[in-house]
């Protein structure tokens, strides 16, 4: 199990909270202005709710608000979750090419990605397989396809 002091030593977290500047950026709280199929957002948490909501306001909030804003509004669409998942891929994509700082710690980085956050000094598991493992895979496909 991997635990907070030893984020960036044996793995990296991706938290909002989380002790390394690349965990901080991949997570969909963020604040990353990014032009997606469906229009500009200033985070994926903002661009995830929206895709159920169809709520405007999500464009520009990011951070938590985004993810407590999203989650009270109304679900009037459901995509099927490979087209869900598809849809958040290719923002995440675009997410990591807007910085170049990130995206070259990005294609440095070898320590395996998770997602766990704290709670009442509980360490909480994010259960975002499909996310970590896009994430390896982008890494992967980068570190073997750019030079």
């Amino acid at each position: 199990m991997y635990i907070p002091t030893t984020d960036g030593k044996n793995h990296i977290n991706i938290y909002s909270k989380g002790w390394t500047e690349l965990g901080r950026f991949l997570s969909n709280f963020t604040r990353c202005s990014i032009a997606t199929e469906d229009g500009p957002f200033n985070s994926i948490e903002g661009y995830w709710y929206w895709l159920s909501t169809k709520n405007n306001s999500l464009r520009k909030l990011y951070g938590y608000n985004a993810k407590k804003v999203g989650k009270k509004l109304p679900r009037i669409f459901t995509l099927p979750q490979n087209e869900f998942e598809e849809k958040i891929r290719q923002a995440c994509w675009t997410k990591l090419h807007t910085s170049p700082k990130m995206l070259f710690k990005f294609t440095q980085s070898t320590l395996p990605f998770t997602h766990y956050y704290i709670f009442n000094d509980k360490i909480i598991d994010g259960k975002t397989k499909w996310l970590l493992d896009m994430w390896t895979q982008f890494r992967t496909y980068i570190q073997n396809n750019y030079r």
